[in-house]
C-alpha cells in the first residue's frame, strides 16, 4: 500500500515517519511550504510533489493532515479522478469522515475514513510514543476493518467507533487534557493569592498532581477519589465555596462537587451524604 501525504506538519510527519519505520510504503508528500514537504520526503526515502493531484494519482492510501478548517476545501482541490481506488483520510478528532469527504464515491471506488490517535502530537517525533497510544477509526465499514487490521500489524492500538458518537468520544479527550489544565491552573492561583510565586505553586502541586493521577489510571476514578466530599465534609466544602472570589469559581466547584459526590456514593454506600447533598442543591 503506498501512502502520500497532504500537509507536513505534527500530525502527518509523526504518521509518515512511524509507517516509515515499519517498512510501509511511502508515495509522498504536498505541502503549501514545499521546503517542509522536500524535508520529511527525505526523511522517508520518497518524493515531494509540488503537485497535489500528482500525489493523490501514486497513493492508494491517502492522509489529508491539514488544521480541521481546511480539511474540505483541500479535498475539493484534488480531481476525483486522481482518487479513483484510494482510501481517503483524515486525522481530525471531533469530525467525521462524512462531515468533511461527504458520501462514498461508490463509482471511483474513494473510500473514505478519519483515524485519530488519542494523544498530544506534540512534535513530529511523536511517532516515538506511538505504540502506548490508542488510535481510532470511523468512517466507511468495510474500510475500517480492512485498516484496523492493517494498523495492528504495525503493532498499533486500533478501535472502531461509530460517527454518532465522534463528538463525545472527541469531548471525553477534551475533558480529561485540555479541562484539566484549567483546573490545575485555578489551583495555580489559589496559591498564588497566598503569597507563592507561580513557579513555587507548580511545584508544590506537583507531587499531588502526579499521585492523584497515578492513583487513578491505576486503580479508577472511584478509588482514587479522596477529599471532603468523599468524606461528607459539608463544613469544609463550605468553606472552600465561600472563600472562592467569583461567581463562576463557586459554581464550577459546586458542580465539580456534585460529580464528586456521584462517585463517593460509589466508594462509600453506607455513608450518609444527606446534608451534603443537600447543600449542594440549594
Amino acid at each position: 500500500m503506498r501512502i502520500g501525504f497532504v500537509g507536513a506538519g505534527k500530525v502527518g510527519c509523526s504518521l509518515a515517519l512511524y509507517f516509515y519505520s515499519h517498512q510501509c510504503e511511502i508515495s509522498g508528500f504536498y505541502s503549501k511550504t514545499a521546503e517542509h514537504a522536500a524535508r520529511i520526503a527525505d526523511m522517508t526515502k520518497s518524493q515531494a510533489f509540488t503537485d497535489i493531484n500528482s500525489l493523490a494519482l501514486k497513493s492508494d492510501l491517502l492522509f489529508i493532515t491539514v488544521p480541521d478548517d481546511e480539511i474540505a476545501s483541500v479535498y475539493r482541490g484534488i480531481s476525483s479522478d486522481n482518487l479513483k481506488n484510494t482510501i481517503v483520510c483524515h486525522c481530525s478528532g471531533s469530525l467525521t469522515a462524512k462531515e468533511v469527504f461527504g458520501e462514498d464515491d461508490t463509482e471511483l471506488n474513494i473510500r473514505k475514513i478519519s483515524l485519530h490517535p488519542l494523544c498530544a502530537v506534540d512534535s513530529k517525533e511523536s511517532h516515538r510514543e506511538f505504540e502506548k497510544v490508542f488510535f481510532f477509526l470511523e468512517g466507511n465499514p468495510e474500510i475500517t476493518e480492512l485498516m484496523m487490521d492493517y494498523l495492528k500489524g504495525l503493532s498499533l492500538n486500533v478501535r472502531i467507533i461509530s460517527s454518532d458518537v465522534k463528538v463525545k468520544y472527541h469531548l471525553a479527550a477534551s475533558v480529561v487534557s485540555n479541562q484539566v489544565v484549567a483546573l490545575i491552573n485555578g489551583g495555580v492561583e489559589l496559591l498564588e493569592q497566598c503569597g507563592f510565586s507561580k513557579e513555587d505553586s507548580l511545584d508544590a502541586l506537583a507531587p499531588l498532581i502526579m499521585g492523584n493521577i497515578e492513583h487513578v489510571l491505576k486503580n479508577g476514578p472511584v478509588q482514587a477519589l479522596t477529599g471532603p466530599v468523599q468524606r461528607g465534609d459539608v463544613s469544609t466544602v463550605s468553606k472552600h465555596i465561600l472563600s472562592l472570589d467569583t461567581y463562576s469559581d463557586r459554581l464550577l466547584y459546586t458542580l465539580l462537587s456534585r460529580k464528586l459526590l456521584q462517585i463517593a456514593k460509589i466508594k462509600n454506600p453506607d455513608r450518609d451524604f444527606s446534608k451534603l447533598e443537600k447543600y449542594l442543591t440549594e
